[in-house]
């Protein structure tokens, strides 16, 4: 009897174990799907290489469609949906259909609103996406029949607040069928800065008229983006906590405001980085004992390039713009100077480029010739130095 009663018992924990093994995994959250809708991904048939008629009006995950969706900027799936979180952050597809296009959206955070622009088959539509919560919102309407080309990005920047301003692409409704995934360009480059990487002094804070989308898109590269207002390498503006909201911190996640321990892995490495720092550091830190400054800066300036190329490799080329917001003498961009040598400049891949100040934008930021300008010099820069394999500059 006891053998019988102790056999029960024993099958009772095994039974038990699968269950409390699984207690306190974090589930990866890029690998959660959302719930199925109407049409999760392109049905095809057995019987015929025709594609059957498309379902009307259909919503279309954006996870389970993502072969079909080429992710613009610093993206990746949240739960089940695209965070679209950075400036000029995004997606690109094409469809062959007809009729009205929506994207059903999700922001939290920040209760203020979010603009984006989608250009489709050339056309522009800007959205304002200014409700908390899922909400669909209109892209186009009364499309014709035929192949459709669609660009969707942010355009507003990120803010070093408490909550960040935060968004996701849940589902696309449409009737018709996904095409081909738009094809990468030869280069990606990414780019990480602070209030003129997002577009704070252009017309509207609108960041993708910076220079980084304006070499982009003038060079075809493709582009990640991490970029925060008011944020330094080892100084952030005061009323955001000074030395604890940084660079060195928020670079190696994806979020830090949707999570402080999911890493930034992106599926492609950049070919270049540039940044474009400084302006908070010196700003913030200038009233502060010098050689105290000094140290704490140099600590934090190692700290971020040791960062960068963990993620993007040992041998990425780094370029920093000097100069933009401040002059490119200041203390800050001195010290910037003196590590980069230290640590081999030109040799080891440090690059810095000296450009002219300008402070004749909004809340005295650097205006949109300025952008223009520094675009096109970094344009030559980079084939000065021969730092990507680049076709002659067209004049």
């Amino acid at each position: 009897m006891r053998s019988c009663r102790f056999l029960a018992l024993l099958l009772v924990l095994c039974l038990l174990l699968p269950v409390f093994a699984g207690c306190g995994v974090e589930e990866e959250p890029a690998k959660t799907g959302p719930a199925k809708t109407v049409v999760t991904t392109q049905a095809t048939t057995a019987a015929t290489t025709e594609p059957p008629p498309p379902v009307e009006d259909a919503f279309y995950s954006v996870f389970d469609n993502q072969d079909y969706i080429k992710q613009i900027g610093r993206t990746r799936f949240y739960f089940g949906n695209l965070a679209v979180d950075w400036t000029a952050s995004g997606m690109e597809f094409e469809y062959q259909g007809y009729g009205d296009l929506s994207i059903k959206m999700e922001k939290t955070g920040d209760t203020k609103s979010v603009a984006l622009l989608a250009v489709v088959d050339g056309t522009e539509h800007n959205i304002t996406v200014d409700k908390q919560g899922v909400k669909t919102y209109s892209i186009a309407t009364d499309l014709p029949e035929g192949v459709h080309h669609v660009l969707i990005r942010r355009k507003t920047a990120v803010e070093n607040a408490a909550t960040g301003r935060l968004l996701t692409f849940n589902e696309i409704q449409m009737t018709g069928r996904f095409l081909e995934r738009p094809a990468d360009n030869t280069y990606k480059v990414a780019f990480i800065g602070d209030s003129i990487t997002c577009g704070v002094g252009v017309p509207n804070y609108n960041g993708l008229l910076t220079y980084a989308i304006d070499l982009c898109t003038r060079e075809s590269f493709d582009y990640d983006v991490c970029s925060v207002s008011g944020i330094g390498v080892y100084r952030s503006t005061s009323k955001h906590n000074g030395t604890e909201n940084t660079m060195t911190k928020y670079y190696p996640y994806f979020n830090y405001y949707r999570s402080a321990t999911l890493p930034y892995a992106p599926d492609r490495k950049a070919d270049l980085v540039i940044v474009n720092l400084n302006t908070n550091d010196y700003n913030t830190g200038k009233s502060k004992t010098a050689s105290t400054e000094e140290a704490g800066y140099k600590t934090a300036l190692r700290n971020l390039i040791s960062e960068i190329r963990e993620i993007h490799g040992q041998n990425v080329k780094i370029v920093w713009v000097v100069g933009m917001m401040i002059d490119q003498n200041e203390r800050n961009n001195q010290w910037l100077k003196d590590v980069f040598n230290e640590l081999g400049g030109e040799s080891a891949g440090l690059y810095r480029i000296l450009v002219a100040t300008n402070t004749s934008g909004q809340d005295g930021h650097p205006e949109l010739a300025s952008h223009t300008a520094v675009s096109k010099a970094l344009s030559a820069f980079i084939r000065e130095k021969g730092l990507l394999d680049l076709p002659a500059a067209q004049n």
